[in-house]
């Protein structure tokens, strides 16, 4: 998995991602977060901001909340079990389901978001795609936002079929929704 740290500031990830681009481990991961991230708010935002506030606000009209459910990301949510033996308990939370209802986490009062893994893409035929749209390209509040993740397998020569996809939105509903119904629709064609 590609492993994105929650405190990291949005301007570090991206220019981490588009470092990465090319690189035949992580290239179909970067470089749709590195273009989603581009039209992410201004540079000094981004250089302030960090994944894991972007996360825990959860904002309907997230620019990266849709990218990460389409990628099967999972959060790595933290909490100190025991103050006095310093042990810490770690669980494991998919994107989608982080999203409770408008603004609200799954996220207890004495849990922090630690890291976002983000599954690698296979190296052939699964691709993610990034959809921003917003009054302005740059700097600005997202109408709807998507991620898109699609797998194609090969059928007979030179023809392929769905074998699997998410497509997940922001802007449409209270939480980030997965149009699961679609994709099912589609998976064979």
């Amino acid at each position: 998995h590609f492993r994105l740290g929650a405190c990291t500031s949005l301007g570090t990830v991206q220019q981490e991602c588009e470092r990465l681009i090319g690189n035949a481990n992580v290239d179909r991961i970067a470089k749709p977060i590195y273009n989603m991230l581009r039209w992410f708010a201004s540079t000094q935002i981004r250089n302030v901001a960090c994944l894991g506030g972007n996360l825990v606000t959860a904002s309907p009209i997230s620019d990266m909340n849709p990218m990460l459910v389409s990628m099967n990301a999972n959060l790595v949510v933290a909490s100190i079990s025991s103050i006095s033996e310093g042990s810490i308990t770690r669980r494991i939370i998919p994107v989608l389901d982080f999203f409770c209802s408008y603004r609200t986490v799954d996220l207890k009062p004495y849990e922090l978001v630690e890291c976002i893994d983000v599954p690698l893409t296979r190296e052939i035929f699964e691709y993610v795609v990034p959809f921003k749209q917003a009054r302005r390209r740059e700097d600005d509040i997202s109408i709807v936002t998507s991620g898109m993740r699609i797998i194609l397998a090969p059928k007979e020569s030179e023809h392929y079929v769905i074998e699997d996809m998410t497509l997940a939105f922001g802007g449409m509903a209270p939480t980030t929704i997965v149009a699961s119904e679609t994709a099912s629709n589609l998976i064979g064609m």
